[in-house]
């Protein structure tokens, strides 16, 4: 069955497309297909990725340089990262090995090392450090008789086997045969020294002021070198504390001298004389004379005068004229030989001042006085001050016996019987009378007392006191006790 909207449909006439309509076609087409390449290109990217860069390590000389780089070879990640190689380097790999992921490339440098040999110098650049691997490598050999400097410092071949620090600059100074004519002898040495003189000092040979040298000491050392030693006739010198051994072509001792350029001057002489002749071995004496007059003043000791005075009392001194030194002026002739005075002989001597006499007065007069006592009135001619202690038998050991036999008890006293003679009687206050029948150890003064207990009775003493010497007066006194 047809609708009408069929039979309106069929029955309608046909449109034709205008120019404008295709045009819009054609870019609608474009449109969709550059779409459908932008799809497919996205996809392409998300499933072709390109691939990551490769983690290397570089380490040069000690310093590591780590890196992610899309180099190929050993030699391209060197040149990223601007390290060149030197003459003497050396590189773990090839330049053109192909990387490897976390792959390590070590560059060991090479050092600047000079060499110098006798005057043949080289320079190059090694990996070796110590100085015998470097000499080896240069193709120097060392023979024992060699001086070797490493870096300025003189060392041996043992030493350079443990050098510490890598060398920079060997100096190697080779050993020139010389032969030495000394009298009838001819030896021959290997030396590395420069002169004839550092020669023979090294050779050991011991040159004197008139020995000659030919070629001169200042020359320098050429391969098989002759170098002929004078000698001359050996004497020893003695001067000036100084024992010269040398030798001189001179006949005298005088002649000796001169060539050892010793001088005598003044009063000097020699010992044997200047004009004895000279023997070989001589030992020569030089004797340094100086003579001066030496100026001095000595003490002129004053005498000390002693006068009694019969009006005066005991014990009573009085200076009446203090003393005074005089002086001597003297003049001396004072010969020294060598330092040593050999002799002194008085020029002159002068008094320039008199010495004065002391003058002291001392009493002789005895004064008997009366001191009241425990046991009555007791007359006593002399005063003394003395330093009171005290003892008892038991502080002696037990022992009671004294210096004068006696038994130790109250009533005896030590003292020192060049003050205060035995059999003597004195009070002191406080304790009574005693008797001098003891003595003890010997003390620093003789102005002491001791004072004797027995054990029960024993009190301690410690302070000065006044000691009264009773009567009788003795017949000798004594006006200057000690102390």
């Amino acid at each position: 069955m047809v609708t009408p909207m069929d039979s309106t449909l069929s029955s309608a006439p046909r449109r034709r497309l205008t120019p404008g309509w295709w045009l819009v076609v054609i870019l609608g087409a474009a449109l969709l297909l550059g779409c459908v390449l932008v799809c497919a290109v996205a996809l392409l990217v998300n499933f072709i990725q390109p691939p990551p860069p490769l983690p290397v390590t570089v380490i040069d000389a000690g310093t590591a340089y780590q890196v992610d780089t899309y180099a190929a070879t050993v030699g391209d990640v060197l040149r990223e990262l601007n390290l060149t190689l030197a003459e003497g380097d050396v590189l773990s790999q090839s330049e053109d090995a192909p990387l490897e992921p976390d792959q390590v490339i070590t560059i060991q440098r090479a050092r600047t090392v000079t060499i110098a040999d006798d005057g043949n110098d080289q320079t190059f650049r090694t990996l070796f450090t110590n100085p015998l691997d470097i000499l080896k490598s240069a193709g120097v050999e060392l023979v024992p008789s060699d001086r070797v400097w490493v870096d300025g410092t003189e060392t041996t071949i043992a030493n350079m086997l443990i050098w510490p620090v890598p060398a920079t600059t060997i100096t190697v100074r080779r050993a020139l045969p010389v032969h030495i004519h000394d009298a009838d002898e001819i030896v021959t040495i290997d030396t590395t020294l420069d002169t004839v003189g550092e020669a023979l000092f090294e050779a050991g040979v011991t040159l004197y002021l008139a020995d000659t040298v030919t070629p001169d000491t200042s020359t320098l050392i050429t391969r098989d070198m002759d170098i002929v030693i004078t000698r001359s006739q050996p004497v020893s010198i003695v001067a000036d504390g100084v024992t010269l051994s040398t030798r001189t072509q001179g006949e005298t001792v005088a002649a000796a001298l001169a060539a050892a350029q010793v001088g005598l001057a003044g009063l000097d002489y020699t010992i044997p004389a200047e004009t004895d002749p000279l023997l070989p071995g001589m030992t020569i004496r030089v004797i340094r004379v100086t003579e001066q007059i030496v100026s001095g003043q000595e003490n002129i000791p004053y005498e000390t005068i002693y006068q009694a005075d019969p009006n005066t009392e005991l014990d009573q001194i009085t200076l009446l004229q203090t003393g005074r030194d005089g002086i001597l002026q003297t003049n001396t002739r004072v010969r020294m030989e060598n330092g040593v005075v050999v002799s002194e002989t008085a020029e002159s001597a002068v008094v320039v001042l008199e010495p004065v006499n002391e003058v002291i007065s001392y009493g002789t007069m005895v004064v008997i006085r009366t001191i009241n006592t425990p046991d009555g009135p007791r007359e006593y001619w002399r005063t003394l001050r003395l330093y009171a202690t005290s003892y008892h038998p038991a502080a002696l050991g037990g022992s009671n016996i004294t210096a004068t036999g006696r038994t130790l008890t109250k009533g005896i006293v030590g003292i020192d019987p060049r003050l205060i003679p035995y059999g003597t009687e004195v009070y002191v206050e406080g304790y009574g009378i005693g008797l001098a029948a003891d003595t003890g150890a010997t003390r620093h003064s003789t102005r002491w007392i001791d004072l004797g207990y027995d054990d029960e009775n024993w009190v301690s003493w410690s302070r000065e006191v006044t000691a009264y010497i009773l009567t009788p007066v003795p017949a000798n006194i004594d006006y200057f006790p000690p102390g």
